[in-house]
């Protein structure tokens, strides 16, 4: 992994570990709210929220919250850790509906709630979470905050329904595959940040700067995301690797792959054969595997998420130097460089 070095700073290893200790405790409160939050007098409602509340996240999106807010000057009160668990019950809630819609059987390394519930009482678990987490907002009583979130919900339900739609389709090109990311990834890191940045009352150039910042890197986050579908081993990743491609996923290496066999009429031919093919198998899955080694899809990825990343730096330029915003900075590598 890259760290970058630094003469006024000490030079952090793990920025999210780093993140996880700057804000231990309040990260200790987000996670007391969120399982108090989730209380149901119909037991089941809390046993499957508690499920997927501790199933060993990092917590990068409250963390990202509690960040923009002290970065922006937030130092009193507890709103910035009541948007931090706001903005985790969002993901958390989009999480269930998403693995029922993927038919996932792992999440983080642990079978996801409904190949343990069913699917109707996972779709409904997250139901459930979606009103408590709007529950909190009614609570905090901010209507711009209310409106974030509405718009948050609604772009990633959009972008859901654009990655259905990819799995049919034979032409998916760059900007449509980007539109989902965007819409299901970056929309996340982006309303993280932003909600740090209301919590303090951060300038409009503040809040520019995040959500460049946090555009930037969610996209990266999500580029070798699903690289790593194709590279790394199940422990890491905490799903079966090749997840994308037996559910029918047209991610970026493949996307790539294609472009680079324009020329050569028959393994395109084999390719997409293999693509169009419902009962994918593990054979399958090698020959892809091998042709995307094969023509260096790996780096061509890694560059585009690199550049991003570089973009993600530049954004924080705006605030002054301190070691919250050094621990940033190093997060922009940390997802590029995490199991490279």
């Amino acid at each position: 992994m890259v760290t970058v070095t630094s003469v006024d700073y000490e030079i952090v290893v793990n920025p999210l570990q780093a993140l996880e200790e700057l804000f231990s405790d309040k990260i200790h409160q987000v996670n007391q709210l969120l399982y108090k939050s989730a209380y149901s007098k119909v037991s089941t409602l809390p046993l499957i929220s508690s499920h997927i509340i501790g199933s060993g996240g990092k917590r990068i999106r409250p963390l990202l919250t509690l960040a923009a807010a002290q970065l922006c000057g937030y130092t009193n009160g507890d709103r910035d850790v009541h948007m931090a668990a706001c903005i985790e019950f969002l993901h958390t809630a989009t999480l269930l509906h998403d693995d029922v819609v993927d038919e996932s059987l792992l999440r983080r390394g642990e079978p996801t709630a409904h190949t343990i519930w069913g699917n109707q009482m996972s779709v409904l678990t997250g139901d459930f979470l979606f009103v408590k987490l709007f529950g909190l907002l009614v609570q905090d009583g901010c209507l711009d905050v209310l409106k974030l979130f509405v718009k948050t919900t609604q772009t990633i339900i959009e972008g859901e329904v654009l990655q259905i739609n990819a799995r049919t389709s034979s032409t998916l090109k760059r900007e449509d595959y980007f539109a989902i990311i965007e819409a299901k990834t970056a929309v996340l890191f982006g309303a993280a940040l932003e909600l740090g940045g209301m919590v303090a009352k951060a300038t409009p150039y503040q809040m520019v700067a995040l959500q460049n910042y946090a555009n930037n890197i969610g996209v990266a986050f999500q580029l070798i995301d699903d690289t790593l579908d194709y590279t790394s081993e199940q422990p890491v990743l905490g799903k079966p690797i090749g997840n994308d491609f037996f559910e029918g996923q047209i991610t970026l290496p493949l996307l790539i792959l294609l472009e680079k066999l324009n020329s050569k009429s028959q393994l395109l031919s084999e390719v997409q054969s293999i693509l169009q093919n419902v009962e994918k198998d593990v054979t399958d899955f090698k020959r892809i595997q091998g042709l995307i080694y094969e023509y260096d899809v790996v780096s061509s990825i890694y560059r585009e998420a690199e550049s991003l990343s570089e973009k993600a730096r530049k954004a924080l330029d705006v605030f002054p130097s301190s070691f919250l915003k050094e621990v940033l900075l190093q997060l922009t590598y940390f997802v590029v460089n995490r199991c490279n």
